[in-house]
């Protein structure tokens, strides 16, 4: 798997072509989330030789040759598990992802990590009880308003297999009870990805 950009000329997108620089490889790129000022691009990438685990959450940087050569995020948010699914805020400063690490909820479960002073990112924080459940929780999306988070769950309440909700952050930074997005962008099938 490797990234494609198309262009829109006019009224048609032109034949999409690989996006230059080097983030493309011979290993597989796979679910990426562009930062909203275009800079950014953090995705997935399973099974590499300076992978932590099964999957692992890279980034790249957008300069005048293209995308640069991927680097592992390692540290505090890879593990020896499961990393995947990245998106990144609108400020750049908090990063979410979903995880099957241990010390969670059970299945896959959401979590944040905040870029330090130091341009390392910090210890992910689990979202807790209040999104994440013994089901699996993922595909994790913020909203550029900083407040609004869409994801998917299997445990919450809804149509069929996994559904979509958005939750709110409030003053106090605590997030409100998942709301399903409903019919018909919920059935009875997996609805998945938001990006």
């Amino acid at each position: 798997e490797d990234f494609f950009a198309s262009k829109k000329d006019s009224s048609q997108w032109v034949k999409a072509n690989p996006i230059t620089g080097d983030v493309n490889t011979a290993e597989n790129e796979g679910a990426q989330n562009i930062s909203q000022d275009g800079q950014w691009l953090v995705f997935t990438g399973c099974n590499r030789p300076d992978g932590f685990g099964s999957c692992d959450i890279y980034i790249s940087y957008f300069d005048k040759n293209g995308w640069t050569e991927a680097a592992n995020l390692g540290g505090w948010v890879n593990t020896e598990q499961w990393e995947s699914q990245p998106c990144l805020s609108a400020d750049k400063r908090d990063l979410y992802f979903a995880s099957r690490r241990p010390g969670g909820f059970g299945g896959i479960d959401i979590y944040v990590s905040h870029l330090q002073a130091n341009g390392k990112w910090g210890e992910p924080e689990n979202l807790g009880a209040g999104i994440n459940t013994s089901g699996d929780e993922q595909c994790p999306f913020i909203h550029a308003d900083n407040q609004t988070l869409y994801f998917t769950s299997n445990y919450w309440p809804g149509y069929g297999d996994d559904d979509l909700f958005f939750v709110r952050k409030g003053p106090g930074g605590d997030w409100s009870k998942p709301i399903n997005l409903g019919y018909p962008i919920n059935t009875i099938n997996r609805e998945g990805t938001l990006f």
